[in-house]
């Protein structure tokens, strides 16, 4: 079974790229949480789209969740950051739009991180249809 690229690498490598994917992850949260509210709701599909697309990158690369968790959390903590009120400023108002931005990012997360390696099922499925050598000819010694 061959491993994908992630799980070859050194701890310290591994620890790097998840570094990197948490400052995109919250680099994406950034920029989504702006961008969710502007020509609704074409804005908040770009941003949810984005996400998307971005988790399950990371999940379909790497086989295991650590990356996609970890963008997840990137994207979700910034989110919650700029959601706080500061200043009387509300960048996420209590609106469907904003609602939609909140769950929707968590849902996404949510889906992306449960969704099983189809690689590694299509190999097991693979190794459980193939005959053994008893089952072509049971006569053979």
């Amino acid at each position: 079974m061959p491993e994908h690229e992630f799980a070859r690498m050194p701890g310290w490598a591994q620890a790097g790229v998840l570094a990197i994917v948490l400052l995109l992850g919250a680099a994406l949260g950034f920029i989504g949480t702006f961008v969710h509210q502007s020509l609704p709701p074409i804005g908040l599909l770009l941003a949810l789209g984005t996400v998307g697309l971005f988790l399950a990158g990371l999940r379909s690369w790497a086989s295991v969740r650590s990356p996609a968790a970890t963008g997840a959390l990137g994207v979700a903590g910034m989110s919650a950051v700029l959601s706080l009120p500061t200043g009387g400023t509300v960048l996420v108002p209590g609106n469907l739009v904003g609602l939609s931005w909140t769950f929707g990012v968590a849902l996404i997360a949510l889906v992306v991180l449960a969704w099983p390696d189809t690689a590694r099922l299509s190999r097991v499925r693979a190794v459980s249809m193939g005959e053994t050598p008893e089952e072509k000819d049971p006569t053979a010694p």
